[in-house]
């Protein structure tokens, strides 16, 4: 089945929480990087609810690195796809990485800051 210029759109039911997709049009493939009329349809970002959130955040923060087994168990408490499951935990592990080098920079700035604060205190003028 051949799904030219169609989205997938992945939606969450806030209350049960199961996970459904539809198809719409799209426009033009903007934003998508890719030819319009390729052959292959541009998934729309999946919608966490506050459940799924909550069960993906606490497993990450138990284990980043969830074996084959774990994920199997939050596709079945989430209701959602292996892949989606998968890129949340890569996606995370990435950002907590970013903000590490981030938090590290910040503080040796404020380290040559201080020493240079001082440095200067201590300066004999001429």
């Amino acid at each position: 089945m051949e799904l030219n210029n169609y989205t997938v759109k992945n939606t969450h039911s806030s209350e049960s929480g199961s996970h459904k997709a539809s198809v719409r049009e799209s426009s033009s493939g903007r934003g998508s990087g890719k030819a319009p009329g390729d052959g292959k349809p541009t998934r729309v970002r999946t919608v966490l609810n506050e459940k799924q959130l909550h069960t993906l955040r606490t497993c990450y923060s138990a284990n980043p690195r969830p074996d084959a087994l774990m994920k199997e168990q939050l596709v079945e408490m989430t209701q959602l796809s292996p892949r989606v499951i998968r890129v949340w935990f890569q996606n995370k592990r990435c950002k907590d990485k970013k903000r590490a080098i981030a938090l590290k920079q910040q503080q040796q700035q404020e380290k040559r800051k201080e020493l240079s604060t001082i440095a200067l205190a201590h300066r004999k003028p001429k």
